[in-house]
């Protein structure tokens, strides 16, 4: 794919992931916010936490393979549970917040 097309994709799934978040924040009946808040909010939890998350996460998972000796199947399934589930925690705690 061209680069334009890849910016184009990028830029729509922002798009949705913004309309996402605020259709599930109605359904738990918060305040509505500004959608700039909102995309602000999205934007930080792509650009700042999950990276952070998956940096934290490979980490874990090379220290367990190779600072423990872990067999590999193993570190990897745990720094994969690790990782979802701290996203998921992260993700609803982005909804709760008011």
């Amino acid at each position: 794919m061209s680069l334009v097309t890849d910016l184009l994709a990028g830029v729509a799934e922002f798009f949705a992931d913004v309309l996402v978040f605020r259709r599930q924040r109605e359904k738990r009946g918060h305040a509505k916010r500004d959608i700039a808040d909102d995309a602000m909010a999205v934007a930080h939890f792509d650009v700042v936490s999950l990276p952070w998350i998956a940096l934290v996460c490979v980490g874990l998972m090379f220290l367990l393979i190779f600072g423990l000796g872990v067999p590999v199947g193993w570190g990897v399934g745990i720094g994969v549970v690790v990782a979802a589930a701290w996203g998921y925690r992260k993700y609803a705690q982005l909804l709760r917040d008011e």
